[in-house]
């Protein structure tokens, strides 16, 4: 079994965490977690995994509450892991600003 975990930064202040288990080529499961430097930490914002069974999206917000997408659909978890990180990497603009609002 392969687990491992890489950052990929589209910007200087928001990072895409990437953690999985794979086993003889298939993935067994994921997280890829969209994370912003605020307030001197490094906050999530974002994640998608595969917890509960399933591939989802939970969108973090700062108190605390996450809004939860329903069960998505991909071929398999390799598919979804790879829709993840694209996600991420386009539109983590648009998901910061989304948070920012939440805070106001």
């Amino acid at each position: 079994m392969d687990e491992r975990e890489y950052f990929q930064y589209p910007a200087f202040w928001a990072r895409v965490r990437v953690r999985y288990l794979k086993d003889r080529g298939h993935f067994l499961w994921f997280v890829v977690q969209l994370e912003i430097f605020w307030n001197d930490v490094w906050t999530p914002i974002s994640r998608y995994d595969t917890s509960h069974g399933f591939v989802h999206r939970d969108d973090l917000q700062p108190n605390g509450e996450q809004i939860k997408t329903l069960p998505m659909l991909f071929p398999n978890h390799e598919d979804a892991l790879n829709f993840a990180v694209r996600d991420f990497r386009l539109n983590y603009e648009s998901y910061t600003e989304r948070y920012k609002k939440w805070i106001r």
